[in-house]
């Protein structure tokens, strides 16, 4: 199938396009079966020549416009918003964060249970095992 796309020319940093007929499966850069304009978008206003009648031939042989050649001539759909991106949490009002730091005092002071429970039965083991070699 052919498309009207645009191929670049340019050198680095230093874009220049042309609009050429070419099979889709062709490089960017490959052969292309007919030169129909060029896009230089250094320039201000943007400089584009097209030759509109062999365009025009081209989509009546089938040829599809790609989607750089219809952001070029004004005609491409427009793309959907971006999501926005995740905002970083901020401190809320100080009625939350006492609720939060009353719950993280509570689970301090039964970790501290807890591990005062465990820390004597760790002692009495090692005792037995000091008593059975003498």
């Amino acid at each position: 199938m052919l498309k009207i796309r645009l191929m670049r020319i340019g050198t680095n940093k230093r874009p220049f396009y042309r609009v050429v007929a070419v099979d889709e499966r062709a490089k960017r850069t490959g052969a292309y079966v007919e030169l129909l304009g060029t896009y230089n978008p250094l320039t201000e206003p943007k400089d584009i020549k097209l030759k509109q009648d062999r365009i025009d031939y081209w989509i009546k042989q089938g040829a599809q416009m790609s989607d750089g050649f219809l952001r070029i001539i004004g005609k491409a759909p427009q793309r959907p918003p971006r999501k926005p991106k995740k905002e970083k949490k901020t401190e809320e009002p100080s009625v939350v964060s006492d609720q939060t730091s009353e719950k993280t005092e509570e689970i301090k002071q039964e970790e501290k249970i807890e591990t005062a429970v465990e820390e004597p039965k760790a002692e009495v083991v090692e005792e037995k095992k000091n008593e059975r070699p003498a």
